[in-house]
């Protein structure tokens, strides 16, 4: 009669395999929400700058009519 003892520390392993692969795969699909989020609400340098002209635009024409 065979008896294999390691058939049971390897199924047990492939269950660890895939249980891993699934945490990655979830928290790949983190990474890309989190991503897709700071795109849509990036800090955009030119709004900025525009913000920063129309700004003193303003003030200038308030120093002028006043």
């Amino acid at each position: 009669m065979l008896q294999f003892k390691t058939l049971g520390v390897v199924s047990d392993s492939k269950m660890n395999l895939i249980g891993t692969l699934r945490s990655a795969g979830k928290n790949q699909k983190k990474i890309k929400e989190k991503r897709k989020f700071l795109r849509k609400t990036s800090f955009r340098p030119n709004r900025f700058f525009y913000m920063v002209v129309i700004q003193k635009l303003i003030t200038c024409r308030l120093k002028n009519f006043g």
